[in-house]
């Protein structure tokens, strides 16, 4: 992938460490729905301990917990190198009133998000359980991230710092030409929060490829920079790659793709117009779910599944710059 050229970049532009980004990555890694390999092989375990937890304690189909990263910047502990002040400004932080912006996030699933922040601010009982939570997924990686991770992220911070110092653009520490394939307003939004002394950028332990979420004008961008040995690497793509486009991979899951694009429907329905068996329907309905392609709302009692342009375009460009990231550079 070519990378883009250096040229000044405004000095206001953050690089800062961040336990609780690393935890929300943990969340989003222990969340997958396939075998964690590669940099993220030691998170594996808690992944098949606590993963089907974490993907169902909100039940309203929005992955991560974003809402645990507005908690971070609402209690000031964003930038803490560990996460004893985050849980204990936990409460504190949730019981303050007032929606975040949240640009980086789709309209539908702000609002769940909003939902959740709610949720949390007005049922103790639920604070309780969900701060339990975390801190149960936080508590067997701790030890990595003391005795390895820390110290690694705050030698990539500061070789971060010394380039944009030296006058590179904060896209080559992302080594990126697009920075979410799909989301195309997202440079537009990343060029300004540069412009505006609004960007800060982190190296993560745990992180996956990216991360964008903005809070309230401040816009967090980070990206692992841990990478496995070349082959290991071009492993890990090949089976990334393959299951997420093993949606797509069968002509039934295409042609309900295609009809729930225009025709939001229960699993009953689905299986009506298709002329199908209801657990077929909802084999096929897992694996397209898996994938990150419906949408569900609830309409009385049943739920309506959809598809939007914009996840099949998401899964369609993490394909493509995930493939394309493993050819030689020019």
């Amino acid at each position: 992938m070519p990378m883009i050229s250096e040229g000044s970049e405004p000095a206001s532009v953050e690089v800062r460490p961040s336990a609780p980004l690393e935890l929300m990555w943990v969340v989003h890694n222990s969340e997958a729905g396939h075998e964690l390999e590669g940099p993220m092989a030691s998170l594996e375990p808690l992944r098949q301990e606590l993963g089907p937890k974490l993907c169902s304690f909100w039940g309203d189909g929005v992955r991560g917990i974003a809402e645990a990263v507005v908690l971070a910047q609402r209690s000031g502990t964003m930038f803490d190198l560990d996460l004893e002040r985050y849980f204990a400004r936990f409460d504190e932080a949730a019981l303050m009133t007032g929606n975040p912006s949240l640009q980086s996030e789709p309209a539908s699933e702000r609002r769940l998000l909003y939902a959740r922040l709610e949720r949390l601010r007005t049922d103790p009982a639920l604070r309780a359980e969900y701060k339990a939570l975390l801190q149960s997924v936080w508590e067997p990686v701790r030890a990595e991230w003391e005795t390895e991770g820390k110290a690694a992220v705050l030698k990539v911070v500061a070789d971060w710092q010394s380039r944009l110092e030296r006058g590179a653009a904060y896209r080559t520490l992302l080594e990126r030409e697009r920075i979410w394939p799909g989301r195309p307003e997202f440079e537009e939004l990343a060029d300004a929060a540069a412009a505006e002394g609004r960007l800060v950028l982190s190296p993560g332990w745990f992180f996956g490829v990216i991360h964008v979420v903005e809070i309230d004008g401040t816009l967090y961008l980070g990206r692992r920079f841990r990478t496995p040995d070349q082959e290991g690497a071009r492993r890990h793509v090949a089976k990334e790659v393959a299951g997420s486009l093993k949606a797509l991979a069968d002509p039934t899951r295409v042609a309900i793709v295609l009809w729930l694009a225009s025709h939001p429907a229960s699993i009953t329905e689905i299986a009506k117009h298709f002329k199908l068996s209801q657990p077929t329907v909802s084999a096929h309905v897992q694996v397209l779910r898996e994938a990150g392609l419906l949408e569900e709302r609830a309409a009385g009692r049943s739920s309506l599944l959809t598809v939007t342009e914009r996840r099949l375009k998401e899964l369609l460009a993490f394909a493509e710059e995930s493939l394309l990231r493993q050819f030689p550079k020019d």
